[in-house]
């Protein structure tokens, strides 16, 4: 197992997902009677998924149980809370009634773990900003600490409210970019320690980083095109949450916004009902499903975390493909441009193929993360 036993686990790791739903949407073909398989994480993208497409399941696993509670606090919250109230707790991160819309409208929507997770933890909504907690959190604390420290906090804000690309990326290449590229940086990124408890890249996925061109041209090809492809002001909610420590109105992910919020509402929250929450490891809940009962499934870059001998890739490889349909889809991204593991999944029935690659100095983003070296699709055969 690449992670520690969930008992040990006290909080989340994410408190927002870092891969983007919309290049998924574009890719997966989902349809109502589509069964869909997701890492939980911060429960954006599931959320993101059940919008565009509704399937009539969505099965959300994650070993760390307080991903879970995070999901089942959002989903409790769309099921009751006004829109004003939801978006203050989950797009601005902070809410001063938390505790009382725990105790009045909430507690009963969630489970016993859920609820005891929540009260404990009710200063997550009304000290600061929510998204400054969890691993993730010290990621997005650092950035500004760095912004602060370089004196460049008024031109991050700037960099925020461009009206154009052109002016974004004047002001990004003039005043930041050599702020964010600075030995200081780059040295601290390069830390193990740092990249595990606030970014939450685990060795494995570090050494794939480091074998393929080194923490300062990987942190070039992902700002550069990013900055030069997306207005962070309206089209790329991941870096402005990452720059101003909250999401606005204007850019956020699909669920936080108010026709997103509506869908999921409508016919008595009926697109809610899809989601069945797991609290194991990917194998053991593929082992817990029936044969040939899902037709999608994602799993993040979550095999990057497992070394090059482990048989438990081998294993998920075998149990995805008894639990898919025939024709049925698994997709992935990793830090490699040609993860050791795909070979794992053709051996297995599986017809792999990538859908992006990313390449040195590419121009043009290959989403609104560009983190991740490549994109992939496998099709089960039989």
């Amino acid at each position: 197992m690449p992670y520690p036993h969930h008992t040990a686990m006290k909080t989340f790791i994410y408190s927002f997902t870092w891969e983007d739903p919309e290049v998924d949407i574009q890719h997966l073909d989902l349809a109502s009677s589509d069964s869909v398989f997701a890492i939980t994480s911060a429960g954006d993208n599931p959320l993101h998924y059940a919008i565009a497409s509704s399937p009539q399941n969505m099965h959300c696993v994650d070993v760390n149980p307080c991903q879970g509670h995070l999901l089942e606090l959002k989903l409790a919250a769309i099921s009751c809370l006004e829109y004003s109230d939801f978006f203050a707790l989950f797009g601005r991160g902070y809410h001063p009634r938390f505790h009382n819309l725990l105790e009045t409208k909430l507690r009963h929507r969630l489970s016993l773990g859920a609820y005891e997770f929540w009260k404990r933890n009710v200063s997550l909504f009304s000290s600061s900003s929510f998204y400054d907690f969890g691993y993730s959190g010290r990621a997005l604390r650092f950035v500004r600490f760095l912004f602060k420290l370089a004196g460049v906090r008024d031109d991050v804000e700037r960099l925020c409210n461009c009206e154009s690309l052109e002016a974004q990326v004047s002001l990004w290449q003039s005043n930041l970019r050599l702020v964010w590229l600075n030995p200081l940086v780059v040295a601290v990124l390069r830390n193990p320690a740092f990249c595990w408890n606030a970014l939450g890249v685990p060795l494995n996925q570090r050494k794939m980083l480091l074998d393929e061109g080194g923490v300062y041209q990987y942190v070039c090809d992902t700002l550069d095109p990013v900055l030069s492809t997306y207005l962070l002001k309206t089209q790329n909610y991941f870096y402005l949450l990452a720059l101003l420590g909250h999401y606005t109105p204007e850019c956020c992910p699909a669920y936080l916004t108010r026709d997103g919020f509506e869908k999921l509402r409508a016919d008595n929250c009926q697109r809610l009902n899809a989601f069945h929450l797991h609290t194991e490891s990917i194998l053991d809940t593929l082992r817990g499903l029936s044969s040939s009962s899902l037709t999608r499934a994602l799993v993040m870059d979550h095999m990057d975390w497992y070394d090059l001998d482990s048989s438990e890739v081998r294993d998920e490889a075998v149990e995805l493909s008894r639990v898919l349909a025939s024709g049925g889809l698994v997709f992935w991204r990793s830090a490699s441009r040609n993860p050791w593991y795909n070979q794992v999944f053709a051996e297995n029935g599986f017809m792999v193929e990538s859908i992006n690659v990313r390449q040195h100095g590419m121009a043009v983003a290959l989403d609104r993360v560009n983190m991740y070296a490549s994109f992939w699709r496998a099709q089960k055969m039989k």
